[in-house]
């Protein structure tokens, strides 16, 4: 090699190495460009969910059916009863002279029936107990069982009839109430004491006293009626005999039965009325009916007087 040569190979020396330096520099420049730094997700904290509340609905008495004249009570006001119509407590419901409303109590497994001239108020409706007031006549019961709830039917003088599943009718008529069982039982206290009335059974209650029965539920129906004299403005007046528990009406009036069974009543004279009929039904349902001729009481037309004229004589 001559001496000119020397630095050129130098220089070449320093180009390659310059090269390779600008090479390795590109390629970390283009790393890095390439594979860029990735965002991690955030960590999801937990948050704390206050629970929703849950807000249990009232069970209602709901209308499902109403034959004749039927009406409910807001406060002191009376109003017309619909299919449809729920009510609430302290609500009552009373049906007119051939009339029926029934009442379906929390589900479909419960059916009240409330037949003619009979007052029911609606009481405590929870999940657990279905209270009403029977205030007169009569309330026809078909209870389903459902979980542990219970159904007391009340009347006045504390007389109390509780159920978890039966079919019964509850009767109050005067200072009387009776209790029939068809099916299931049910438990009729009063004054301290109770009897369970079981399927094909009758108990009776009077004026707040102890219970009395079970006793087997008739299957017949006793009414026996004595006419009395009458005064001259009745068409009747009859006195009669029925088992206790039992029903009368005399021309379509409840008649009151004593705690002996008897009943008396006089019926006026009317236009167009010359019999009168007798009605008595058993609390398990059996009925009866008689029809009576009336006894008018005649008056005989008082005797005539004779009378003297005398022409000739002067006045």
């Amino acid at each position: 090699m001559s001496p000119r040569q020397e630095p050129s190979g130098r220089a070449r020396g320093w180009v390659l190495v310059l090269v390779l330096l600008l090479a390795l520099g590109a390629g970390g420049f283009f790393l890095g460009r390439s594979a860029p730094d990735v965002p991690r997700p955030p960590v999801a904290v937990p948050v704390a969910v206050a629970p929703v509340p849950v807000v249990e609905v009232a069970p209602r008495a709901r209308v499902i059916e109403v034959v004749g004249a039927v009406e409910r009570t807001r406060g002191e006001a009376w109003m017309e009863l619909r299919v449809g119509d729920s009510l609430a407590p302290d609500e009552s419901v009373r049906t007119g002279p051939g009339a029926r409303v029934d009442l379906q109590v929390g589900d479909e497994a419960s059916r009240l029936s409330i037949p003619e001239r009979s007052e029911v108020r609606v009481g405590e409706l929870t999940r657990d107990v279905h209270t009403l007031s029977l205030e007169r006549g009569r309330i026809d019961v078909d209870y389903g069982e459902s979980q542990a709830r219970v159904l007391r039917v009340r009347s006045q003088g504390g007389t109390v009839a509780q159920t978890r599943a039966a079919r019964f009718t509850m009767l109050r008529r005067g200072a009387m109430v009776a209790v029939v069982t068809r099916g299931g039982a049910v438990d009729v206290s009063s004054a301290g004491a109770h009897i369970q009335v079981g399927a094909g059974q009758q108990g009776i209650v009077f004026d707040g006293a102890r219970p009395v029965g079970p006793e087997p539920i008739p299957l017949d129906v006793l009414l026996k009626v004595a006419r009395a004299p009458t005064a001259n403005t009745l068409c009747l007046s009859l006195s009669g005999k029925v088992r206790v528990g039992t029903e009368v009406w005399v021309e379509d009036e409840p008649a009151e039965v004593s705690e002996d069974g008897s009943f008396r009543a006089d019926v006026p004279q009317a236009p167009g009325r010359s019999r009168v009929k007798v009605f008595a039904r058993e609390p398990g349902g059996a009925t009866r009916e008689v029809s009576l001729t009336c006894r008018f009481r005649t008056t005989a037309a008082p005797p005539a007087e004779s009378v003297k004229f005398h022409w000739n004589e002067a006045p």
